[in-house]
């Protein structure tokens, strides 16, 4: 905490669904606080349509219930709202900003489906400033894409050009922030996932290349039997991150087993469409791709968010559910095992 008083940004990597994790983020947050820093908290679960309503909850005008439905969590995020509630609580009792970071996620889906060169000029002129040219991140995102099966050279080129918009927006977002006068002397917490800060390939690299300010980064790691070879690659050279904070895994019977995709009802068309896989999950490991539609789980059709969720709690762990799904117009059928009791 000594080491972090000079840093304007802190980054915290998660794993979204480790309570643990969103405890110290929790516990940082209060120490900066109890230091007597100006502190704004960047978040990752927030796009920037949304800043408004993050404005009223800061500010005390929204209950709980009323934010929640303005920002409509469970359709632009999607986890369980418990994870996040104590660092929104605080921010809501300090009066503290609470940055939308992310990017318009319907952007995302339509490079991840089509790539940048075919999107319409208007959609093009959303986008930020873009490094495609960084090869060790190149190269990482392919060791994260390697598990996917069946996935084209071009269906590569859109899944890593849709994770550096990801990346990209997000350091736009902060360095904007950092250079407003609502910016001037605060110190930025970020939550996100780890993802998109170890190495500091995501955020930190492209937030300093655009706003050289001293900053530190924390990743967050659950315990695994192979955990050493996702923090060690010998291709890269660089320390995961300033900070590795290693946790024990939740509890099994507090966890229900999880697919690892971020979703979103359709107002048109069939299924539930995923908006994002996250790395390292049943569904990578299956294949699944963002831009695909969840059309039916064993067979039965899928109209809404708690169909996904019922069925995968039916099935239970260590089971394999098959999935049907749309990608680029043709139906798919996909397996997916569900992580184990151990």
């Amino acid at each position: 905490m000594d080491d972090l008083q000079d840093a304007r940004v802190i980054f915290i990597g998660e794993s979204h669904d480790q309570m643990e994790h969103h405890q110290i983020q929790w516990k940082i947050l209060k120490d900066l606080l109890a230091r007597g820093k100006a502190i704004a908290v960047g978040m990752e679960m927030f796009e920037k349509w949304q800043q408004p309503i993050l404005d009223r909850w800061s500010q005390g005008r929204l209950s709980e219930e009323e934010f929640l439905k303005e920002v409509a969590w469970e359709k632009t995020w999607g986890m369980d709202y418990q994870l996040y509630r104590s660092i929104l609580e605080e921010a809501k009792a300090h009066h503290l900003k609470v940055i939308g970071l992310n990017v318009d996620r319907g952007l995302v889906r339509k490079v991840a489906q089509h790539g940048i060169e075919k999107l319409a000029p208007e959609d093009k002129l959303k986008l930020p400033e873009m490094d495609l040219s960084d090869k060790d991140h190149l190269a990482y995102i392919k060791m994260i894409y390697r598990d996917h099966q069946g996935g084209s050279a071009e269906t590569f080129e859109h899944f890593y050009q849709a994770q550096t918009l990801w990346d990209e927006g997000m350091a736009e977002t902060l360095s904007q922030f950092l250079h407003s006068s609502e910016g001037t002397g605060k110190t930025v917490v970020v939550i996100t996932g780890s993802g998109h800060i170890v190495y500091d390939f995501g955020i930190p690299k492209r937030f300093y290349r655009r706003t050289p300010l001293p900053y530190r980064s924390l990743v967050l790691k659950t315990w695994k039997e192979n955990l050493a070879e996702d923090i060690f690659r010998p291709e890269i050279s660089k320390p995961i991150g300033d900070y590795l904070w290693i946790t024990h895994p939740s509890p099994l019977e507090k966890k229900k087993p999880r697919l690892g995709l971020i979703l979103k009802e359709q107002t048109e068309g069939a299924g539930i469409l995923i908006e994002r896989v996250l790395p390292g999950t049943p569904a990578q490991k299956a294949g699944l791709l963002a831009g695909d539609q969840l059309l039916s789980i064993d067979g039965k059709e899928i109209l809404k968010l708690k169909d996904i969720h019922d069925a995968v709690v039916q099935k239970g762990r260590g089971k394999e559910i098959h999935i049907t799904i749309l990608r680029e117009g043709l139906k798919r059928e996909i397996s997916v095992i569900l992580p184990p009791e151990k």
